[in-house]
């Protein structure tokens, strides 16, 4: 007997936790052997100059395990719509705009490897691609479902009679929505990139943020979307067996890019970008981190232009060129759980503790907005 998953009201648990049994056992299977063959086409990381020194004997750690993230989510979301018997065209289009987010990490992680060196894409095509992805999503969303335009303000105290709380919304204009989209998912993958800098931190912040956005387009009925997420959140336990300190493969930026496009495909459909914001609370330090220490570095260099500028002109030379020299730095390292890192290890604090502790903080954050969203 095929199970309900659509039932919420008969089986809410089952519907839960079966996409992320799924995923978990699907990945937990699969990757030992994907980690071997990676090692035989000595599929490594490459370590950036800047990095920590600790982190020099990582080097040549197999990388790309976030393929695995692509095909448990794939296979989670086709298995269970033939049980099911429903096919959701969003739940597809979420699916492809992460795997698209996920080969344009390939693409970056093959492109290193080639080069031999921690180089791949340039930023601006990866960016420009980025943006694009999200524009074409937001017009497909406009189109098929206009009602994702309902951006969630809050959530209504009683409850209906089919279970579910009523929101209520804010309906965004087209081009406010298209350009919220291209934000989102520009944002959200290089942010999520940026997090993933130590063994299993990339991982462990997501998987809360996946487990709560399942727990919350539950509540608001969107059943195929929740079930990505948990699939998704299953995937990543996994992969965590294998990431954690000291890591036996890295998700590279084809799992990082993945999640990012995931988590912003998640949002954008559901109306649900008002709470992911506090959610990314993370994320957006660790990009702000990398944003000030560039800008304070450039700023501060020391630079006489042979043609005299005002101060405009020369803030916009310093930050758009390559100048010669060194400037200040803000923090010891960025992206900031790098900054962490380096001061807690003249403490004695090894890095797997670090990484707990940002586990424990996004832990705490999606915990105080979950209990926030189903109160108000």
């Amino acid at each position: 007997m095929f199970f309900d998953l659509s039932n919420l009201s008969n089986k809410p648990i089952l519907y839960l936790m079966v996409p992320f049994g799924f995923a978990f056992v699907f990945t937990v299977l699969l990757l030992p052997f994907y980690i071997s063959w990676l090692k035989r086409l000595q599929i490594g990381q490459f370590i950036r100059e800047e990095g920590p020194a600790s982190h020099v004997a990582k080097a040549k750690t197999p990388t790309t395990g976030g393929v695995l993230f692509v095909l448990a989510v794939s296979v989670s979301l086709i298995v269970f719509s033939i049980l099911t018997h429903r096919y959701s065209m969003v739940a597809i289009a979420t699916t492809i705009l992460a795997a698209a987010c996920a080969l344009l990490g390939l693409t970056d992680d093959l492109a290193k490897f080639m080069n031999r060196a921690n180089r791949g894409l340039s930023a601006a095509s990866r960016l420009l691609l980025e943006m694009l992805f999200g524009a074409i999503f937001a017009l497909f969303l406009i189109y098929t479902q206009p009602q994702a335009k309902d951006v969630i303000v809050s959530m209504s105290s009683f409850v209906t009679n089919a279970g579910l709380a009523t929101a209520h919304v804010l309906t965004l204009p087209n081009l406010v929505f298209i350009g919220l989209a291209i934000s989102m998912v520009a944002s959200t993958t290089n942010s999520v990139n940026l997090n993933d800098g130590m063994d299993g931190l990339a991982a462990g912040v997501a998987l809360p943020i996946l487990l709560t956005l399942s727990i919350m387009l539950t509540k608001t009925n969107n059943m195929s979307l929740s079930l990505i997420a948990m699939a998704c959140a299953g995937a990543l336990a996994a992969f965590l067996l294998f990431n954690c300190y000291p890591a036996r493969v890295f998700m590279g930026d084809v799992g990082s890019l993945f999640l990012g496009g995931l988590l912003a495909a998640l949002v954008l459909s559901s109306g649900l970008t008002i709470w992911f914001i506090p959610m990314a609370l993370i994320y957006i330090l660790e990009a702000m981190s990398v944003i000030i220490q560039v800008s304070v570095f450039k700023l501060t260099k020391s630079y006489e232009p042979p043609v005299p500028m005002n101060k405009l002109s020369l803030t916009i030379y310093k930050l758009t060129h390559k100048l010669p020299g060194e400037g200040k730095r803000i923090f010891r390292m960025s992206p900031l759980h790098h900054h962490f890192e380096a001061v807690l290890a003249e403490k004695g604090i090894p890095e797997w503790q670090v990484v707990l502790g940002f586990w424990s903080l996004q832990f705490v954050i999606c915990f105080i907005v979950l209990a926030a969203f189903s109160r108000f």
